[in-house]
């Protein structure tokens, strides 16, 4: 593995994410670094990948880079280190500490060797983004009484790794390194230094004389502990003047000019001193007042505290989190103050946090800072603080506030999005059966049935990993409680004996090597009744595919032994007596995986249940990595296979997306209403949406729900011709390049996935590359895994004033939102970026809607045109730049994935961007590798976009589908006349048909298209006298009807008569999978010529059920092609099977019989709209057989007390009950379009 020379360069300016910054640290300290170990956890998980990213280098200078099983050993490992003079860094985030906590307190106790050290990197997440319980890591650390060192900037976070070495050092005791989201997943600019490597390492062993040790430190019993906390005051002293001498705390005096009004001071730290300097430069007041900047916050140095005081009249603490300095230095002061009672030089000066003076609100305890709530909060103090009185810019502040003022004004309802499980991901095979499971345990019948016992309702202990993602939609009632990695069998424990539920509990494999074995030997000792189901994805997943001890390699790629969970479970429980059991299973093979997992949970004891499937995401990257090979070898592909969806079979019940929550699945607006698809760009086509089935209430069975879905195999003997060779190739003017003077703030707004940290790595390599200063803050953690992700990017020229890593409310100077839900989510005031602002932020938006998890379930809709009205409002309106950009992407490559880069030519070409062509072109090419190439035509493509659209739409051949009546009428006349015997003929009997009702019809061009297009339906369903029907049925309440109303009851009964009448049985079913219409969408779809020798091959997934003599006869099978055409042509099987789809035909004759009392309805208002309401009631009824039913009885009921209400004359209040019974009704997954 190619060596990234950042890491070895030794002088000059370079940049780094922090994880990368910290590795930088640890290479570039003095005497070298022996031990790098801990467990990987957001944010610092990227510190692992760093060092295996870096194997050779490390092994070459015998740096031993390890992960511990977890993070106590890691600390004891810390503490082994400690035994000769070797320099151990253990890393891990803020709840691997609680883990850590007793063996460092021994091993600080004991103290780190004088010619070693001990860091210990925490990383604490202030705005519980992706932590389970609030952070604020310093409190343990003191309870540890573990100094606490916090760098600020990127440079310090890099250099202080050295620095927290020499005070662990010279103090003897362990410095634990607090590192916050904004610095981990962040970055920057910063100088490098020559790297050290240790003298004593993997190569160059030496022998422990064990006559050398020192047992009064390094073993710690009574009444030794009580010796080694004796010399803590000792020790602390020792680091105090090493701080000193070290420059690690620092008073940043006022200015010359400015020593007037520095009664006011400042004590902060970490990078809420960099939000400070920010703050305070945003509003001009930059090198005013003093600030004492401390690296180490615990314990304070109280000479250094009193000093920096006295003189102070006020003293404000900045921090983030709760009062940890703040008190400290209250302790400090009040203490002084009692032994100077009344002494001249008593410290008068008063202390500021939390509170603030005149009742304002003083800084947060909770969630994090930014500078924008310190411009705030600061802001208002100074305009009130009578010192300040006409010395400081009244009306600099006061612009200040009025920003953020109106930036908390925008008005946007921005809907949530939720992280999920990825598209192939092993969890959702576990996640699926075991919902439906859970569904069918409930119901009395299916029990009895099947298990001959009661209903059983499991109870579902939570874990951490990947599958807490259980505790969000569809999965939430997967995760009833939750107290930690690998805790949730201990949970069981505590309620098993009290309960008679079965439970369960999902375990990954990685926590059961962290310590969820402990939790199952418990369980078995303690005779509870649980089965663990340990998902084995081989993998830790949830942190970035770190090893686990189940594989064959390490870290840094050595080979290791590969641990068997079974092995060890086996050995838990073959003992006599021993009722547990342990079964390893494939989930995917859904119906063996149900079968053992519903016999393992109803039986009594601990079971453990391994679900042996590798990640989705490892397992579809090896896929991708050989397709692009074959791409190279022979430029295109000649087989790949998709899961697709027939949009006229789906019925938009939403049973697909319940059941999996797969994101894999999009919804599409056909002309008959929003239905359910594949998403080419994210679906792996692993088949989960094909597996599941419905579990129904009170019915026991499970269904097959939909025969929509099919797999589709596109077969080819050439390379296809590309979207480029169509496009307009007259050279592009570079647009005049402006050299930054002053800062540039960019953000980038997306979904996990769609590649905004690869986008912002561009920007980063690029600006670095024009010599700018760069800082960026990265959202991750949680969030990609299909959550809302952002990035903020900022270059300073030399002359810029002080910045931090994150962009102050409404200063944004470019907003570019590869997702326009999460674009909307940047400038909504609920928010914490608030980024945009009408008159400084210019906008490029992608208007492509990525559903939400939410809105897949029916359950949170959101509306784009208004999304973007309200991005146009509050972003600058003459740099305002939207387009699809995800579906000119995948008509040019293939994949919605280009969007990002794509974007940025866009944002070049419009001259937003303050970067060379030169310097984003090599920043392509570095920092994308093979991909370089392809992300280079992508990024050219966007400056075609930006220069002129249509040329590009075109060349990228985007069908729509005909919407214009004569448009509609036409493709149906000609698809009648190729698809039916006696075409010519019947073609011209519905031409006529429907010219000579649409005469009479009084409506939108858009609704006779609509009624043309399913009388086309009817027609092709069962003939044209059938269709006739329909035809004379919208005349005649058309005729009813009045324009006053705006023919709301024709529309109905347009939409509606067709719905009921429409019966996909399977003959009717068949001839949609294989019509012309269907085969021309789908070679758009997937770009294939029948001309060039290109195939489509499907294989549709069928469960046909036919009606024979009373019985339902039922089963699974691939359908293809050919059988389907035969199959669709046998409509006599409707005559000779009577009972076949009876429930769908007597709802249509009943529909039908409700429309002749429209007539008398027509005329008073009121039971006008109770009528419709009733003509509307179909559209609430989708899927097929048993999940229709249910629905199409519901709808009767509804009906009956609709006519009810009618008969009565009280129609007014039942208006009012209809529509909250359709809103709210979880049958009400149909959409019609406006």
């Amino acid at each position: 593995m190619k060596t990234d020379q950042r890491f070895t360069k030794s002088v000059g300016v370079e940049v780094f994410t922090g994880n990368e910054l910290l590795v930088k640290g640890c290479l570039e300290t003095e005497g070298g670094t022996h031990l790098w170990t801990g467990y990987p956890g957001s944010p610092v998980s990227g510190f692992f990948d760093t060092a295996s990213e870096l194997r050779d280098l490390l092994m070459a200078h015998g740096i031993r880079a390890t992960m511990a099983n977890n993070e106590a050993l890691a600390a004891a490992m810390v503490n082994g280190s400690q035994m000769l003079g070797l320099r151990a860094v253990s890393v891990q985030k803020s709840v691997g500490l609680h883990v850590a906590a007793d063996a460092l307190a021994l091993g600080n106790l004991a103290g780190a060797h004088p010619e070693g050290g001990a860091v210990i990197i925490v990383g604490d997440d202030p705005w519980s983004d992706s932590t389970q319980v609030p952070a604020d890591s310093r409190y343990l650390c003191k309870h540890l009484m573990m100094p606490v060192v916090e760098p600020s900037d990127p440079q310090e976070l890099k250099d202080w790794i050295d620095l927290g070495f020499k005070l662990s050092r010279e103090s003897r005791l362990y410095i634990g390194y607090l590192v916050t989201t904004n610095q981990a997943d962040g970055g920057g600019s910063v100088n490098v230094r020559p790297n050290h490597y240790p003298a004593v390492n993997t190569k160059a062993r030496v022998t422990l004389d064990t006559s050398d040790i020192d047992f009064e430190h390094r073993v710690l019993l009574p009444p030794r502990t009580w010796r080694q906390e004796q010399e803590m005051p000792e020790r602390f002293a020792r680091l105090w003047a090493a701080a000193n001498r070290l420059g690690v705390n620092r008073v940043e005096p006022a200015a010359d000019d400015q020593r007037g009004i520095s009664e006011l001071g400042f004590v902060t730290s970490a990078q809420a001193y960099c939000y400070l300097r920010h703050a305070l430069a945003e509003m001009g007041l930059d090198g005013v007042f003093p600030i004492l900047k401390l690296g180490v916050t615990y314990p304070l140095d109280a000479a250094l505290i009193l000093r920096f005081a006295s003189g102070l009249s006020d003293l404000f603490v900045i921090e983030e989190r709760r009062g940890f300095l703040e008190e400290q230095i209250v302790e400090i002061i009040t203490r002084a103050r009692q032994e100077n009672n009344g002494r001249s030089d008593e410290i008068q000066c008063r202390v500021w946090g939390k509170q603030f003076p005149f009742g304002l609100d003083g800084i947060p305890s909770t969630r994090g800072l930014n500078p924008s709530k310190l411009i705030g909060r600061l802001g208002r103090m100074f305009l009130q603080h009578s010192a300040l009185e006409g010395r400081v810019d009244r009306g600099a502040i006061e612009r200040e506030l009025a920003l953020v003022r109106e930036v908390k004004s925008i008005s946007a309802v921005v809907a949530p999005r939720t992280p999920t499980f990825c598209p192939g991901c092993p969890h959702r095979d576990s996640a699926s059966v075991l919902l439906e499971i859970k569904k069918q345990f409930r119901d009395k019948q299916y029990m009895e049935k099947n298990h001959g016992m009661g209903p059983v309702d499991l109870v579902c202990h939570g874990d951490t990993g990947c599958y807490t993602m259980l505790m969000f939609e569809p999965t939430k009632d997967l995760m009833h409680n939750y107290s930690g990695m690998g805790l949730g069998g201990g949970t069981g424990a505590g309620i098993d004996p009290f309960i008679k539920n079965k439970q369960i509990v999902f375990m990954g494999d990685s926590t059961f090597f962290h310590s969820g074995q402990i939790a199952i030997s418990n369980s078995i000792k303690n005779g509870q009744d649980i089965t663990y189901i340990i998902l084995d994805n081989h993998t830790t997943a949830m942190t970035g595919h770190q090893p686990t001890p189940g594989l064959e390699e390490g870290l840094m790629g050595e080979k290791t032994l590969a641990q068997s969970i079974d092995a060890i479970v086996a050995g838990m429980v073959q003992q006599a007596g021993s009722s547990a059991t342990v079964v390893r299973v494939n989930p995917a093979d859904r119906e063996h995986y149900r079968r053992i997992l519903e016999q393992s949970i109803l039986k009594d004891g601990v079971k453990v249940v391994v679900a042996d499937k590798e990640c989705g995401i490892t397992f579809h990257r090896r896929a991708a990595m050989e397709e692009r090979r074959i791409l190279r070898d022979r430029g295109f592909l000649p087989r790949k296979r998709f899961i697709n969806i027939t949009p006229e079979v789906c019925e938009n019940c939403l049973e697909c997306t319940r059941a999996t929550g797969c994101p894999g699945l999009t919804l599409v607006e056909t002309p008959y209403g929003q239905k359910v698809q594949t998403d080419m760009s994210w679906c792996v086509s692993d088949g989960a949406c094909v597996r599941f089935t419905v579990a129904l209430d009170g019915t026991g069975p499970r269904v097959k729900a939909c025969p929509s879905f099919e797999e589709v195999e596109i077969q080819r003997s050439q390379k296809p011709p590309e979207p480029f060779d169509y496009l307009d190739r007259a050279r592009l003017d570079e647009p005049p390049f402006r050299r930054l003077t002053g800062t540039w703030n960019g953000y980038l707004a997306g979904v996990g996935g769609m590649g905004i940290g690869t986008a912002t790595a561009v920007l980063v390599l690029a600006g670095h590359k024009e010599g700018y200063s760069v800082r960026f803050c990265d959202k991750k953690g949680l969030a990609i895994r299909n959550g809302g992700v952002y990035s903020m990017v900022i270059f300073s020229s030399e002359d810029a004033r002080r910045t931090s890593n994150l962009i102050p409310y409404g200063k944004a100077d470019l907003l570019l939102g590869v997702d326009i839900l999460e674009a909307a989510r940047a400038i909504d005031p609920a928010t914490n970026q608030r980024i945009g602002s009408r008159h400084r932020t210019s906008a490029i938006i992608n208007t492509h809607k990525t559903p939400t998890i939410l809105t897949l379930l029916g359950k949170d809709d959101f509306d784009v045109a208004k999304l973007e009205e309200v991005l146009r409002e509050n972003t600058r309106k003459d740099q305002y730049y939207s387009v699809d950009v995800s579906e000119i992407s995948e008509r040019f490559f293939g994949t919605k994935l280009f969007a990002n880069i794509i974007m940025l030519g866009i944002a070049f070409q419009r001259g937003l961007l303050p970067l060379s062509m030169e310097s984003l072109e090599w920043a392509i090419r570095a920092g994308m590798g093979a991909s370089g190439p392809a992300n280079l035509r992508a990024f050219t493509l966007g400056r075609h976009m930006a220069r002129d659209i249509k040329s590009v739409e075109a060349a990228a051949g985007i069908y729509r589908e005909p919407t214009d009546y004569e448009s509609v009428l036409d493709d149906a006349v000609g698809l009648l006349a190729r698809s039916r015997s006696h075409g010519a003929d019947l073609a011209s009997a519905y031409r006529q048909m429907v010219e000579r009702a649409s005469e009479q019809l009084q409506v939108t061009n858009d609704l006779l298209a609509h009624f043309a297009r399913r009388t086309y339906d009817l027609v092709q369903f069962d003939g044209i006298e059938y269709a006739r029907q329909y035809v004379d049925w919208v005349r005649k309440v058309h005729e009813w009807d009045s324009q006053r109303h705006g023919y709301a009851a024709t529309k109905a009964v347009i939409w509606n008569l067709h719905k009921v009448m429409l019966i996909k049985d399977e003959l009717y079913v068949a001839h949609l999978l294989t019509s012309e219409e269907k085969h021309r969408r789908d070679r758009i779809r997937f770009n294939v010529d029948p001309a060039r020798g290109d195939r489509i091959i499907y294989r549709h997934f069928n469960r046909p059920q036919f009606t024979l003599l009373g019985r339902d006869v039922a089963w699974d099978m691939k359908t293809r092609d050919w059988m389907l055409n035969l199959f669709k042509r046998m409509r006599w099987l409707r005559r000779l099977l009577p009972d076949w789809h009876r429930r769908e035909r007597e709802f249509r004759d009943w529909y039908l019989s409700l429309l002749p009392g429209f007539k008398d309805a027509s005329h008073n208002d009121d039971a006008y709209r109770a009528y419709v309401r009733l003509m509307e009631l179909p559209s609430m009824v989708s899927g097929y057989r048993e999940i229709r039913y249910m629905k199409m009885k519901a709808v009767r009921a509804r009906a009956d007390e609709i006519l009810s209400h009618l008969k009565s004359g009280s129609s007014s209040a039942l208006l009012v009950r209809t529509a909250n019974w359709v809103a709210n009704n979880p049958t009400s997954t149909y959409v019609q379009p406006t």
